[in-house]
């Protein structure tokens, strides 16, 4: 008996270059065993997107407009939560691949059943008069964090738990853009190679060594914690991997670039314990950010071109992995430099030759992987190399007979 075959998935890929394109085609035709077919966007019935190519954003959102709405697979170096969308973590297996088309498919299947009996209640349903519906309750302003006692999870609310909206996208910043978003630090001529030394900050003296100390720490502890400072409180959410604070960006890069003295300022920079059952968060999304979406821009607007006090610029640095682009603010040659770092480590100061780019780029570069604990620096050696003395040794030949001889009747 023949077995009943199944219908070919068809599917359209997003950012994917001519050589990545070809790569995919020959894995869902081999490994995957013919699971789908490329087509072009207007025939598809899965988006497959590359959520780490520079245009992820735009193809998301363009596929996320689609009316009606298609299953979206999205291929990943990092997590990706997104509301309509199946992650794949990179690089791609075939299990988890075909785990993927198998969710998609059934989507597709739910649908077409959805519609079926949708269309048949149409045919045989009798015209009812409609009935005015009451108007909708008003939204609340508050909402109380609530905890799961079992898991001792957090979480808001489930509104808070959508990420199409909640979380911004990339931001990329070009050349031009450049000063007038990140801020100009006065006395230092980027230009001139011996400067460098002095073109350096400690994140410890601003709100963000604060702020990554806050996060250090509520991660460890896997508790919600406040940061109280002289401005406005950031909670840290560790199990939902966010942070919250009630301020636009606007706020947020002016408090970042102020200094925090040793004084009153410090002491007024606190770490408590947050009560779930008592503390009251505002429901609007634009309050809550990504952790390392939030980290990097902090150190951006700390930066302002500068990098962290501490390295050394003649040592390789290196990445430990492939920053997301898609939620991040993308610096002038962020890409060039994360490619290069990638391939093998380099020293700050080779990065800005070999790419011959401004310095400034390459030190906010550095300074936002290293607030997100994505940059590594390689161990100095030491400062003198102590060579043991060795004495001589003194060759010993053996003395032939004859000579031995001579010797005796010499002596």
């Amino acid at each position: 008996m023949k077995r009943k075959s199944k219908k070919l998935l068809s599917a359209s890929l997003y950012g994917m270059d001519g050589r990545t394109h070809k790569t995919m085609l020959m894995f869902l035709q081999g490994p995957c065993g013919g699971v789908a077919q490329v087509v072009h966007e207007t025939e598809a019935e899965i988006d497959i997107i590359d959520a780490d190519a520079i245009n992820a954003k735009d193809s998301l959102d363009l596929c996320l407009a689609r009316e009606p709405l298609r299953p979206i697979i999205i291929l990943s170096l990092e997590m990706v939560n997104i509301e309509n969308t199946i992650y794949v973590k990179k690089p791609v297996k075939t299990e988890t691949m075909l785990a993927a088309f198998k969710e998609a498919g059934d989507i597709l299947e739910g649908k077409k059943k959805k519609s079926t009996r949708i269309k048949k209640t149409a045919e045989v349903a009798p015209i009812e008069k409609k009935t005015e519906q009451p108007a909708p309750a008003p939204k609340a302003k508050k909402q109380k964090v609530e905890e799961l006692s079992s898991e001792k999870k957090v979480y808001v609310n489930a509104l808070e738990q959508k990420k199409t909206q909640k979380h911004k996208a990339a931001m990329m910043i070009n050349e031009q853009n450049f000063s007038s978003f990140i801020g100009i630090v006065s006395g230092i001529d980027f230009n001139a190679p011996d400067q460098w030394s002095n073109a350096s900050y400690d994140p410890k003296q601003y709100y963000q060594g604060y702020v990554q100390s806050a996060v250090k720490v509520a991660f460890s502890k896997g508790q919600i914690l406040k940061l109280n400072s002289g401005w406005k409180p950031l909670i840290v959410l560790p199990h939902s991997h966010e942070a919250w604070l009630d301020a636009d960006d606007k706020q947020l890069r002016a408090f970042a670039s102020v200094a925090v003295r040793r004084g009153d300022d410090a002491s007024s920079m606190t770490l408590s314990a947050v009560n779930p059952k008592e503390e009251v968060f505002s429901s609007e999304l634009d309050k809550f950010h990504e952790i390392n979406a939030f980290l990097w821009k902090l150190a951006c607007w700390t930066s302002k071109g500068r990098y962290p006090v501490g390295f050394d610029l003649a040592m390789p640095v290196y990445l430990k992995q492939w920053p997301n682009f898609t939620r991040l603010v993308i610096t002038p040659h962020a890409m060039r430099i994360s490619a290069l770092l990638t391939s093998s480590p380099r020293s700050i100061k080779d990065v800005i030759q070999i790419l011959k780019i401004q310095p400034q780029y390459v030190f906010i570069f550095i300074s936002a992987t290293y607030a997100t604990g994505l940059l590594g620096q390689a161990k100095r050696q030491a400062d003198k190399i102590v060579e043991a003395e060795v004495p001589a040794v003194k060759s010993v030949k053996k003395k032939g007979l004859l000579s031995r001889i001579l010797k005796k009747l010499q002596g």
